[in-house]
């Protein structure tokens, strides 16, 4: 299991003590004064002075104001009954320009972030008080000139950063934006609302928390938006997000630019309801970076449309809502190079989701030239009408885990994937697999007390490697083993068998291990109604034993294992 810390905590800022209040430098709190002017006014009066906390004070109506830009050593509070409102759509101030291509001509417009600062340190947004965006009349726009919308807060290569208590809504675009060099962020206590994009009227782009950086902190906040709950990319590294509510939104992302690296990221103690995707990896090969040492931990999802996704075709399909083994099977392969998306150590730990109908419940889908490795799910249960999907992917591993879908669904869809899954104690419960009717790439299954059915046989590939210890493994037609496959067998009390629904076709190697109630008697390795054919080979057995095939029973390969005279002890 990966270890990852979870107590970062970034260096606050430090606010010098002093108090500039922005009616004091003509700031009017009527609903109708544009106050940009005063409350720049403020925030440059406090700069001069080595920096404090330039406060807006409870008001009658709110305080309109357009784009201003922050300093170091400032605390910009927000106090409770306060309201910061954006200048509606039309006065909100905007560089215009003219677009002339041919014969058509295009005004259009960009208009700057409403609260911005670049290079800064020691900066704080606080209060329990409120900024307003008054986005719906730019909301529409976001197809046409969706970059050209205001941010509400853009923070950009800034250091020792703190967004707390403050309720943030309805912003044009992303409500907080930090990139860059940043290092040392920390967002709590904040509320962050805008309507689905899904709702009536909808809400398009408006990001709730996109951080990029280095030594992160997102905790103790509510979200619900019309785009990603959270998201980061490239150059980003030690974040922890915990103890947050998600609703509306796309969920806590990751990408799609990953490059060159995201790493050790934290998810933990928190719940998302009614979000489009809960956890999502997105990338592509011309985007693409090194994603690892990821932990998600103690998740509660309810009614996610896409609870866990994992994915580097984003270009080809956005959304993978519907990649079938077929599909993942016909990708070309590509080059490896500088931007192939590499995911690895990534750990999901005691997740309990249900998926809305008709979406996947999961989805790895790593690039064929470059599997994803080592992905952990760790006493995950997940319910919906899907299957998990696993596509290129190397040593994933299902621990006291559960998927539930529909009865007319496998339980698992594979390609190229290496799959191990492993329950603490024996259950009756089936898993169900399916993949390519032919020529599966690469597949392997590996079975610690479970119970399961391939429906495919050619989806295991020319040459599998199959491991059973307390399980039994059925095949939905002909088991062809070619003379490469490896087949091992943990051997005990418990059964651990294969069986077939037609021919078996019997080549490779047979490796035998002793487990727990082992002893000299005959076990059934393979079950069959048809024919037999193929010479495996018996390779390791268990120490001290002689051991040999029996083929002469109807039906079954049976391994007998017997002690050798020089292990026969007299009985007085």
């Amino acid at each position: 299991m990966l270890a990852i810390a979870v107590d970062a905590v970034p260096a606050l800022p430090n606010i010098p003590n002093g108090i500039f209040n922005v009616t004091n430098y003509g700031a009017l709190g009527d609903g109708a004064t544009a106050n940009t002017a005063a409350i720049q006014s403020a925030i440059d009066a406090a700069s001069a002075s080595g920096g404090g906390t330039v406060e807006i004070p409870m008001a009658p109506s709110a305080y309109l104001c357009g784009p201003f830009k922050l300093a170091n050593n400032i605390n910009l509070q927000i106090n409770d009954g306060a309201i910061l409102r954006m200048l509606p759509f039309g006065q909100y101030p905007a560089t215009y320009f003219t677009n002339v291509n041919g014969s058509t001509t295009d005004i259009t417009w960009r208009a700057a972030a409403f609260i911005s600062g670049t290079s800064l340190h020691d900066i704080e947004i606080s209060g329990s008080g409120a900024i307003d965006g008054q986005g719906l009349p730019w909301w529409p726009y976001a197809k046409t000139r969706g970059d050209a919308r205001p941010v509400m807060i853009r923070l950009t290569g800034c250091n020792r950063t703190l967004i707390q208590n403050v309720t943030l809504s309805n912003s044009p675009m992303f409500h907080i934006s930090i990139g860059g060099r940043n290092g040392n962020t920390t967002v709590r206590g904040v509320t962050i609302l805008a309507p689905a994009s899904t709702a009536n009227p909808p809400s398009h782009n408006t990001d709730a928390c996109d951080v990029s950086g280095t030594n992160i902190l997102v905790q103790n906040c509510n979200i619900s938006v019309g785009d990603d709950d959270f998201t980061c990319g490239g150059g980003t590294s030690d974040v922890v997000l915990t103890n947050n509510t998600y609703g509306n939104g796309h969920g806590v992302s990751i990408g799609s630019y990953t490059s060159p690296s995201v790493s050790n990221i934290t998810v933990i103690n928190c719940t998302f309801n009614g979000t489009d995707n809960g956890i999502r990896i997105k990338s592509d090969n011309d985007r693409g970076g090194l994603v690892q040492n990821i932990s998600y931990c103690n998740i509660g999802m309810t009614n996610v449309h896409f609870p866990i996704q994992i994915y580097s075709y984003y270009n080809e399909v956005g959304t993978p809502g519907s990649i079938s083994p077929d599909h993942a099977s016909t990708q070309a392969v590509a080059a490896v190079t500088g931007k192939t998306p590499i995911f690895r150590n990534i750990t999901f730990s005691n997740i309990n989701a249900t998926s809305v109908s008709g979406y996947p419940v999961g989805i790895i889908w790593a690039r064929t030239e470059m599997p994803a490795t080592n992905i952990v799910f760790n006493r995950v249960n997940v319910t919906g009408d899907r299957s998990f999907c696993l596509y290129n992917v190397s040593a994933a591993q299902f621990v006291d885990s559960k998927v539930t879908g529909a009865s007319n669904r496998d339980t698992f869809a594979i390609f190229n994937t290496q799959l191990v899954i492993t329950n603490s104690d024996p259950t009756a419960m089936l898993v169900t697999f399916d993949g390519v009717a032919a020529n599966g790439c690469g597949n392997s299954l590996a079975l610690y007390n479970s119970q399961a059915e391939l429906k495919s046989p050619g989806a295991l590939g020319a040459s599998p490697s199959l491991t059973l210890a307390a399980s039994t493994l059925a095949i939905g037609g002909n088991l062809n083993l070619a003379p490469a496959s490896v087949v091992n067998f943990v051997l005990g009390s418990k059964t651990a068998e294969i069986t077939t629904a037609s021919n078996l076709f019997l080549n490779g190697i047979v490796n035998v291990s002793a487990g727990i109630g082992f002893t000299a008697t005959d076990y059934v390795l393979f079950t069959y109604p048809g024919n037999l054919g193929g010479v495996a080979t018996l390779g390791t057995v268990p120490a001290g034993y002689n051991c040999a095939f029996n083929t002469n029973t109807s039906g079954q390969v049976k391994l007998i294992a017997i002690l050798p005279p020089g292990n026969l002890h007299t009985i007085p």
